[in-house]
């Protein structure tokens, strides 16, 4: 086992809110394309498998400070925004009021987002869920939450850590290669925010069969030599850092 991670706990998703609203000194963090990876690496695979988002009413689930939000609703997309942390809700808020651009922004936990916000159900035509899933104890909730949230014939997008190749990208500069130390146990380790979950990948494919959606495209996005270099790391060149999942509501 990985010396920094210990077994899965009981953590709720109550608790890993809250330890993200420690990192309210973070949220500054990202600028209007996230950060270098979502620029580089995410951003526009969130994009080409989403298509035109122009008139397209779109859920960004657990949205932190709003950036994907803003990119979609700079293409016309009709957007609402759903985050739990109330520093990071809080900076999308204010980003919104200084620049509007109709997004409305919802403060609620996602695993329990049916119950608490009803008229948002069966409401959009898209649901992306971008770098959230590994983030909290009670995925397979929020997974159905997402399914809720869309019409049928809806699609949901998902980024992840690549579970399969977590080691640190700081790590390849050192020995040009990523280890696993355990890839099939459940795990959970704190990082520079909360906590991340490890669970295999099959355990978010088969929670998103089980959640009733048919898998249409899963990409592991590859970093383009202009990228590594503005990055200064070409991990991604080579290792995956990220896995995305296009899927669709029977």
């Amino acid at each position: 086992m990985n010396p920094t991670s210990r077994p899965s706990s009981s953590l709720t998703n109550a608790e890993a809110i809250h330890a993200w609203e420690a990192g309210a000194d973070l949220v500054g963090d990202f600028d209007e394309q996230g950060d270098g990876a979502r620029r580089w690496l995410l951003n526009p695979t969130i994009f080409a498998l989403l298509g035109e988002p122009k008139g397209r009413r779109i859920l960004d689930a657990g949205c932190g400070q709003g950036y994907l939000c803003r990119l979609l609703a700079r293409r016309e997309a009709r957007v609402t925004g759903v985050e739990p942390t109330s520093p990071f809700y809080a900076a999308a808020v204010a980003a919104e009021e200084s620049d509007p651009l109709g997004i409305e922004y919802v403060r609620a936990d996602l695993s329990t987002l049916s119950a608490t916000h009803p008229h948002l159900l069966g409401a959009f035509a898209v649901v992306i869920a971008n770098m959230v899933l590994m983030d909290i104890p009670a995925y397979e909730a929020a997974i159905h939450s997402c399914s809720a949230a869309l019409a049928p014939g809806g699609i949901f997008i998902c980024t992840l850590s690549h579970p399969c190749f977590e080691e640190s990208s700081a790590a390849w500069l050192e020995k040009r290669s990523i280890a696993t130390h355990d890839y099939l146990h459940l795990t959970v380790r704190e990082q520079r925010i909360s906590y991340l979950f490890h669970r295999p990948l099959s355990h978010y494919v088969n929670a998103l069969l089980d959640a009733g959606f048919t898998l249409r495209r899963m990409v592991e996005p590859q970093l383009s030599e202009e990228g590594a270099e503005a990055l200064g790391n070409d991990r991604d060149l080579y290792v995956p850092s990220f896995v995305a999942l296009s899927l669709l509501k029977g």
